[in-house]
């Protein structure tokens, strides 16, 4: 901000602001206290009204319901207001309105704090002019009324505080919300600390999707570490603040992967003033779309991790799209396509000769087609049928059958034949459920047997469940349920989301769409964390073709991590590089720590005790969140089980196990979407961990769950996603980007080498103890080394120390023709012979008055401005580009006035 503005900006002094804080905590103190006696208040008058109520007393009964909604809403007010005591507001926006000519100055924290009924000392940061905080730089800008108009403003003023325990310790100025350092100084504290500060350090992607309209669907990539879960649930808080007469609590579904992810997810919501909100992994939402039909005690859910890779298929848009035929052909044979008529005398004369069916084969020989009265045309079913797709099979059968019925009750009053009441009665019997009956008589599990036992004769080689049914077996028979048997439409959630999203195949999403009308969804997920082999998805595509369907749908891509030092970034990117798949690129928060460390161990005693020394280290450096991950569900068991021995380990099993602090043994599946403050991947062999795309990703999972330490231990047969070289593909892909120092941190284990490798290769290390090996590739120490390159505080004018550059063959320059300004070279030109993988990863950006300069391993590259449209590029190999300009550039003059954005 410049000095001009800020003199126009009243109390925004250290003095000023200490004043408003203590005045604002005043008033906090205040109402923790009103609150605090309503609450106690209510609570007796509810006791009160309970111990004299009766059940034909409505009087009472409705003052009670009343009482206890108010004191719910008490009670959360008292919760909101005990929080705020010690950090109130964290930012503060000032702005001049220029519909209401005058300045404006407002505090933005978790929850709104009023003074009275007309004073607020600090509004809710889900406000709509809240938003001009995590948006706008300075100057002219607008935000959005409630009613929609766009209100336009000059913010003079944005402002971040750091407060603890109701001490202000500092604050910025900035143009963007968190700037760089406050946002490390957050990221680079505890998990839980890290949560407290979440929405103070909303980044403007984020909030773009936090914002979006709850009317229009949104599907989310975001890499590991990228926030997806966190805006997923402001999200959910910004709906119910802003859109109160359209959406409650109830309407809300999250879903999600396991129990423990949805335990760590909800745990938030409190915090954001959000209770009421319905949870379920994926199958207890296909359970619950079975209403009646599902039998707890006679059928059961198969996990996902007893899935086999030969039911992949049942996971895929092709399968839904069988089910549908399937089904179609099932209606055509269940609902008869033939015109229905009424032969008034055949009726008559059949019931005097004692009939009573409707067709007569005596009379129906001699029928007279004059005789007869269409009641539905074959054209009328087909038209009816076709024209609803959506409705099941049992009701379009109700639906046709009252109206045949109404039809015939027509007829009564036509003026044509006049009916007894025994005829009458006769008539109504013989055509009640002529188009079929009103209850489905077969049951929705035998209907699913017969599709995959039509599907075995097509060439389907899946197995046919009995009692134990898969995510997908589930998803057909709610589809199944829903259109061949469903006749109360029961109204489901009109907002869903969905974490880990990559984890569930295109059969999941169709029959949800299917199933749950006029819903909207918000899709959060990241195709490089499909862990689910072929079940899952692997790009985006077929998903946005079925839910973004209007123009005011949206894809968004959250490619910031904020989660994983650099080291373990580029160690897990690496993981990913040896897949065959495309990534999302990566671009960390650059925020180093410890090397991701290395340690063999051959001795299985040892491993068990180094492992449990290296949480117990984690712990007193004050790490609250570990996780030790294993492959599967039966080594962590094992695994829990020998590290008790040694420290204390949260409850292991998975159906009761809770996120939290202390030490969880996890199996990697069940880690997804968590995230601890530190991570040990024990023993990932190669026959654990193949070297293929399924299982890149899995480790990739493993890897990017720790904030700030990362640690792998292994018996020697470590797996080739670790060990072995980078592929030549992995060139190809986009680099992650390093622009700061790393400081150098080891964590001594008292058994075995601690290999935090640096950059040479070299190890940091004691001595080798009994049962550990020193053997480790040189491919190794060199693909998994942490790179530290200082930031020099100005680009030296010395030549950039590197490493030898390889010799390159130049070409012929006799063949090389002259290359004219504005000419764009041949790429074999551009290329250096016989290089076709070089590392031009960007090691630090520093801006110079010449231009930006940007360091990698092989050279310096510099962006100079010539102007608003033209930038000159320089590239000198291994050393500084030459301060002059060529003789041959045409412009030689650089713009004086110029900014960049990393």
């Amino acid at each position: 901000m410049n000095q001009g503005r800020k003199r126009e900006v009243e109390g925004i002094s250290e003095k000023a602001e200490k004043e408003y804080l203590e005045k604002t905590l005043a008033i906090v103190r205040d109402n923790v206290e009103n609150y605090g006696r309503e609450v106690t208040r209510m609570s007796a008058d509810i006791d009160e009204m309970l111990a004299h109520y009766h059940d034909n007393d409505v009087e009472v009964y409705t003052i009670l319901n009343n009482t206890i909604t108010l004191h719910d809403h008490m009670k959360r007010a008292l919760a909101r207001n005990a929080k705020a005591q010690a950090k109130p507001y964290f930012g503060r926006i000032v702005f001049y309105d220029e519909s209401l000519e005058k300045d404006e100055s407002l505090y933005i924290g978790k929850g709104g704090i009023s003074k009275d009924a007309t004073h607020r000392m600090v509004i809710d940061w889900r406000a709509p002019v809240a938003n001009v905080y995590y948006e706008n730089g300075l100057g002219k800008c607008s935000y959005s009324a409630p009613e929609g108009e766009e209100i336009d403003i000059d913010l003079k003023l944005k402002r971040t505080y750091e407060i603890e325990n109701g001490r202000l310790l500092d604050y910025f100025d900035t143009e963007v919300v968190a700037n760089d350092d406050l946002l490390t100084k957050y990221l680079a504290k505890n998990k839980q600390a890290v949560l407290s500060e979440i929405i103070a350090t909303i980044q403007k992607e984020q909030n773009d999707i936090i914002r979006k309209s709850p009317y229009h669907n949104i599907i989310v990539q975001g890499v590991a570490g990228s926030g997806k879960t966190t805006v997923a649930m402001h999200r959910i808080s910004f709906i119910l603040y802003n859109y109160q007469e359209r959406f409650k609590p109830d309407d809300f579904y999250i879903v999600g992967s396991n129990r423990i992810l949805l335990n760590y997810i909800t745990g938030v919501l409190p915090d954001l003033d959000v209770y009421g909100i319905r949870q379920m992994t994926i199958e207890q939402l296909f359970v619950r779309l079975l209403y009646e039909d599902w039998d707890e005690k006679k059928y059961q859910v198969l996990n996902s991790d007893k899935m086999t890779a030969k039911g992949s298929i049942k996971g895929t848009l092709q399968w839904f799209h069988d089910l549908e035929d399937f089904c179609r052909e099932l209606e055509w044979k269940v609902i008869p396509r033939e015109t229905v008529y009424l032969n008034p005398k055949q009726f008559v004369e059949g019931i005097r000769n004692g009939k009573t069916g409707v067709f007569d084969e005596t009379v129906g020989k001699q029928i007279n087609p004059k005789d007869l009265i269409i009641l539905m045309s074959d054209e009328t079913i087909e038209r009816y049928i076709r024209q609803n797709p959506t409705v099941s099979v049992q009701s379009k059968i109700n639906i046709l059958n009252d109206r045949l019925m109404i039809k015939v009750k027509d007829e009564f009053l036509g003026k044509g034949v006049s009916y007894t009441e025994s005829e009458r009665k006769a008539i109504r019997k013989a055509y009640r459920g002529v188009l079929g009956k009103n209850v489905w008589q077969k049951s929705i599990f035998e209907i699913y047997r017969e599709f995959l036992d039509a599907q075995f004769v097509k060439g389907w080689d899946v197995e046919v469940p009995d009692t134990a049914y898969d995510v997908y077996d589930l998803a057909a028979l709610a589809y199944l349920y829903k259109r061949i048997k469903e006749t109360e439409v029961i109204s489901e959630a009109h907002h869903v989301v969905i974490d880990e999203a990559q984890d569930f195949g295109m059969m999941a999403y169709c029959v949800l769409k299917f199933c749950i009308k006029d819903c909207t969804y918000t899709i959060m997920g990241d195709i490089s964390q499909n862990i689910h082999f072929g079940y899952g998805l692997n790009d985006w595509e077929e998903l946005k073709t079925l839910l973004l369907t209007d123009e005011t749908d949206s894809f968004g891509v959250l490619k910031k991590s904020y989660r994983n030092t650099v080291e373990i970034s580029e160690f897990a990117t690496n993981i990913l590089h040896h897949g065959q798949f495309s990534i999302y690129p990566v671009e960390p928060i650059i925020r180093h720590g410890s090397s991701v460390r290395l340690s063999e161990i051959k001795d299985t005693k040892i491993l068990w005790q180094n492992a449990a020394e290296v949480c117990q280290n984690w712990q007193e450096k004050g790490l609250d969140t570990i996780a030790v991950i294993c492959r599967n569900a039966g080594n962590a068991r094992t695994a829990a089980a020998e590290l008790g021995k040694y420290v204390s380990v949260i409850e292991s099993d998975l159906e009761k196990a809770v996120f939290g602090s202390g030490i969880m043994v996890l199996p990697v599946e069940y880690t997804k979407g968590l995230e601890f403050d530190a991570v040990l991947i024990l023993d990932p062999t190669r026959e654990d961990y193949p070297v293929d795309d399924g299982h890149a990703k899995l480790l990739y999972v493993a890897a990017t769950r720790a904030l700030h330490e990362l640690c792998v231990l292994h018996s020697g047969d470590l797996t080739g996603l670790i060990a072995d070289p980078l592929p030549e593909r992995a060139a190809e892909k986009i680099p992650l980007k390093v622009s700061e120092k790393a400081p150098e941190k080891t964590l001594p284990l008292s058994q075995g080498k601690d290999r935090a490798v640096n950059q040479e290769g070299k190890t940091q290390n004691g001595q080798n103890n009994a049962g550990e090996t020193s053997r480790i590739s040189g491919s190794l120490r060199k693909k998994y080394s942490v790179s530290h390159h200082p930031v020099p505080e100005e680009l030296p004018k010395s030549q950039i120390e590197q490493k030898k550059p390889i010799a390159v063959t130049k070409p012929d320059e006799k063949k090389i023709p002259e290359i004219l300004f504005g000419d764009m070279p041949a790429t074999e030109i551009l290329r250096p012979a016989g290089h076709s993988k070089i590392d031009l990863a960007v090691r630090w950006v520093i801006k110079q008055p010449d231009g930006l300069y940007l360091q990698s391993r092989y050279g310096v590259l510099r962006l100079s401005p010539v102007s608003s449209a033209m930038i000159r590029i320089t590239f000198a190999k291994g050393k500084q580009p030459a301060a002059a300009t060529n003789s041959k550039i045409a412009v030689q003059h650089i713009e004086s006035m110029w900014m960049y954005k990393e």
